[in-house]
């Protein structure tokens, strides 16, 4: 169960933050005049800004952070030093940030609004990528030549997935949209994530909802659905509020997150390399399988958290509560914190990116668009 901390505030902390940051504002006229240079001058000041000696302690889902922090060279003259703790999914690791074990870590869209709504207050939410309409390499799996043809089927049948979850928000929104409740019209069976696809594998349950590189494990089995239209592929980088009141912390949590801006579009440009590192050695998949699951994930960027995203997180938080994996409406604002604005806008100047409009308008793949209505294979 997650539990609550309140740690004690010290407004004075942000000191060598908000001077790094003031800078990078003050140079505005000059950003406008020379981009590259205001931009990457703003990067050397979050660097020298971090007390020699101070520690940054990452909690990750599969490799998330560590493989792309080293493999696009931003370990580099990093002026902390960087931790990498794997958990195995989200809930995990807002735990681990609750107890005070991480200082910041990654997560998918939907823990946040779950923790909220079970009363955590003390985490915020400091970079947010969106990647609108993705599938999230999220598929609704089904048993080889079973009787089920579409997911109406589902109903009074056995469903695996890990509560609390990203999977939970898309399988329910994928029931809902078909007239089914997940609380009462299915048998969902709540497994940690890491044991979905070997319930499934077991023939202990009709259906599980399953990640990309558990698909190919599990030999391609028959899919009702994806998470495409679904989700909104929002995944978080939370912060503790201790931490970012802490000045040493808070100073190279704004440099990690300029980091973490820049490895993340370093794998949009560097699709094969991020294939072979992350698909094939980290996981054991073949680099076309892999290569499968990429292009049909999409890229995705690094947005401002502002009122557009921050309304994006609220339609998630509701759409939870209106399928049933929140027991109650919570209110994101308090969830989600913008002071890094600024660096995010400047490293993806530095990259030549330019997030397209946050609009979730990729066409749902739940077999209503085939002409025979029947599951299919990621192929």
């Amino acid at each position: 169960m997650l539990s609550t901390f309140r740690w004690p505030a010290r407004p004075w902390a942000l000191t060598v933050l908000c001077l790094a940051l003031h800078h990078g504002a003050s140079s505005a006229a000059d950003a406008a005049a020379s981009p590259g240079a205001a931009d990457q001058a703003l990067a050397a000041r979050l660097a020298a800004a971090v007390p020699k000696g101070t520690r940054l302690i990452v909690a990750e889902q599969a490799g998330e952070a560590s493989v792309p922090w080293s493999l696009s060279g931003q370990d580099k003259q990093a002026p902390y030093q960087a931790t990498f703790a794997t958990f195995n999914g989200g809930p995990a690791v807002l735990e681990a940030l609750v107890a005070g074990a991480v200082d910041v870590g990654y997560i998918g869209e939907a823990p946040i609004p779950i923790a909220a709504g079970a009363g955590v207050k003390d985490l915020v939410a400091i970079a947010i990528t969106a990647n609108p309409g993705s599938p999230a390499n999220t598929y609704l799996v089904i048993q080889p030549n079973s009787n089920i043809t579409k997911v109406e089927d589902l109903r009074g049948r056995t469903v695996a997935y890990p509560a609390g979850t990203g999977r939970h928000m898309i399988l329910a929104g994928i029931l809902h949209a078909h007239g089914l409740d997940l609380r009462k019209d299915v048998k969902g069976v709540q497994v940690a994530g890491s044991e979905v696809a070997p319930t499934f594998s077991s023939r202990a349950v009709d259906a599980a909802i399953v990640l990309g590189h558990q698909y190919f494990r599990l030999g391609s089995p028959p899919i009702l659905a994806n998470g495409a239209g679904h989700n909104w592929g929002l995944n978080p980088i939370v912060a503790r509020k201790a931490a970012l009141q802490d000045p040493a912390k808070a100073a190279a949590i704004a440099d990690f997150v300029r980091r973490a801006v820049a490895m993340y579009n370093w794998q949009t440009v560097h699709p094969d390399e991020w294939i072979r590192a992350n698909y094939v050695k980290r996981i054991g998949m073949s680099f076309q399988q892999g290569k499968l699951l990429l292009d049909e994930e999409g890229a995705g960027a690094y947005y401002p958290i502002d009122k557009p995203l921050t309304d994006v997180f609220q339609q998630i938080a509701d759409g939870l509560y209106e399928t049933g994996a929140l027991s109650r409406k919570v209110d994101i604002a308090p969830y989600v914190d913008g002071r890094f604005n600024d660096i995010v806008a400047a490293q993806n100047r530095l990259d030549g990116v330019a997030p397209r409009p946050l609009v979730n308008d990729r066409r749902i793949d739940d077999g209503s668009n085939r002409p025979d209505s029947k599951p299919f294979v990621l192929r």
